[in-house]
């Protein structure tokens, strides 16, 4: 195999894998990337703790949350139709790498169509925000935007104590004579 294909499919299929890859039974469910999973700040507006902290309910309360459902059903949507065409670009990704002179063109309108479908994400992330500008009062806004601003704070400050935890336990896994060997070099 050309060294050019081979890499052609290393990064096919690490990207197919990536993509729509499964865990096994073992491991604890996989939730769907979607607007209130995958972006914290629609999640986190949404619970009752934080509506109580900024002041929002009643009718208020009720247009966010029909809003914010809107966009997650969209997003939910997105995901499923990326899933399937990444599905479709693995499959199609062995034929082309496999067979040379094999057309190319359905598989790059699948990664067209799956960009595509990306952008709609980032613009359903930004609608996202648009829905809790456009609903909150001034004074609203502002008290979200410090929780918010000091959670965010937060969590960075526990992934990046999770990352050097976890990287302290496999400096201490790795017997002296196993650590890493040199990165090649003249590549």
């Amino acid at each position: 195999m050309k060294p050019l294909t081979r890499l052609l499919t290393v990064t096919v299929l690490c990207v197919a894998g990536a993509t729509s890859g499964q865990q096994n039974g073992d491991a604890a469910p996989r939730h769907p990337r979607t607007i209130n999973r995958g972006n914290w700040v629609g999640k986190r507006v949404l619970t009752k703790e934080f509506m109580e902290k900024v002041g929002i309910q009643g009718e208020q309360a009720e247009k966010i949350k029909t809003e914010l459902s809107a966009l997650e059903a969209k997003s939910l949507k997105l995901e499923e139709s990326i899933n399937q065409e990444a599905l479709k670009q693995a499959e199609l990704a062995k034929k082309v790498l496999d067979e040379p002179g094999a057309s190319v063109d359905e598989i790059m309108r699948i990664i067209e169509r799956i960009g595509q479908h990306r952008t709609e994400q980032a613009k359903l992330a930004m609608r996202l925000m648009l829905v809790i500008r456009d609903n909150l009062t001034a004074d609203q806004r502002k008290k979200a935007s410090e929780l918010l601003a000091s959670e965010g704070k937060r969590r960075i400050e526990e992934r990046a104590a999770e990352r050097a935890a976890r990287e302290a336990r496999e400096k201490n896994e790795r017997p002296a004579d196993k650590k890493r060997p040199a990165a090649p070099q003249g590549w």
